[in-house]
């Protein structure tokens, strides 16, 4: 396996989803609560991460045995083709890179830590293994919004500052983190409104096949532009600093990069703007957080 094959098949390029609500989470704690620990933050980026990567690994793996219609990753690369074996392999030991520094992070923290790796690290195996994984399922986008954006957000949160949770801080870091629940989500919802005809083919029936791709695309404008009212409404209850403000200057960037994927749904050519919009709203929100420490 080649360097290219190996970054190709866990899907590098998508790695941000991970990296957004743990950078904004890393930066959030320290502005809301005057709390940050380094090392249980690096630990949380490496098991989140590996986490993520393990995910698309063994989702390639799980598509090969399943799909009759798959464009799974077997080009040839100086005469050697990607192998069963050698992609179980490594979503195996990606996995166990991430359950080490998750029961590290988790040791230096407490039981809390613990739940939302546990729960945290099961959803993601269900998200592609099993008879029915979730992937396949009409709430994929539900899950991956929810464990990537808010889950992961929560949990570098709270290892920096171990705070006492209620109800109310739930609710505020959901509200907080509800930017990157909905534009990770929109990724998710990107994938299958360009996959829509080879799913149909497949029998994989997303949220896109009960909605149509009509109000799919509606519901994925819809997600951006939910996204910038949410920190509006964090701002005004005191959740994020006024420097956030700023962010809302992203708002018509976005909603043009939503509206060009809407017209022209395709993974190779397009798909690509449900990525950048997830960076322009991680990114707004990290600086803004950097200026209101300063």
């Amino acid at each position: 396996m080649t360097p290219k094959q190996f970054f190709d098949l866990v899907e590098i390029r998508v790695v941000i989803p991970s990296v957004a609500p743990l950078l904004v989470g890393a930066l959030y704690a320290p502005w809301a609560y005057g709390h940050f620990n380094l090392l249980n933050t690096l630990l949380m980026f490496i098991a989140a991460m590996s986490v993520h990567l393990a995910v698309n690994t063994f989702n390639r793996y799980e598509d090969n045995k399943r799909q009759q219609e798959n464009e799974f990753l077997r080009e040839e690369a100086r005469g050697e083709a990607i192998t069963d074996k050698q992609v179980l392999y490594v979503a195996v030991v990606l996995a166990v890179i991430a359950i080490i520094a998750g029961i590290i992070v988790a040791l230096r923290t407490d039981w809390i830590t613990w739940v939302i790796g546990i729960v945290s690290f099961l959803i993601g195996y269900f998200y592609s293994a099993g008879p029915k994984p979730i992937t396949n399922t009409p709430f994929g986008e539900f899950f991956s919004g929810i464990t990537m954006g808010y889950a992961i957000f929560v949990a570098q949160v709270y290892v920096n500052t171990q705070i006492t949770l209620s109800g109310m801080i739930l609710l505020q870091w959901l509200l907080v983190s509800l930017p990157l629940v909905l534009t990770i989500g929109a990724i998710m919802l990107a994938n299958n409104i360009a996959d829509f005809d080879e799913d149909q083919a497949n029998q994989r029936h997303t949220l896109v096949h009960y909605l149509g791709l009509g109000r799919a695309k509606t519901m994925f404008i819809a997600w951006y532009v939910v996204s910038f009212i949410s920190i509006l409404l964090a701002i005004v209850l005191g959740w994020l600093p006024l420097t956030s403000l700023a962010v809302l200057v992203l708002f018509p960037i976005v909603l043009t990069n939503a509206r060009k994927f809407t017209v022209n749904p395709s993974k190779r050519e397009t798909f690509i703007l449900a990525i950048k919009n997830l960076v322009f709203v991680m990114l707004g929100m990290a600086v803004t957080l950097v200026f209101a420490l300063i």
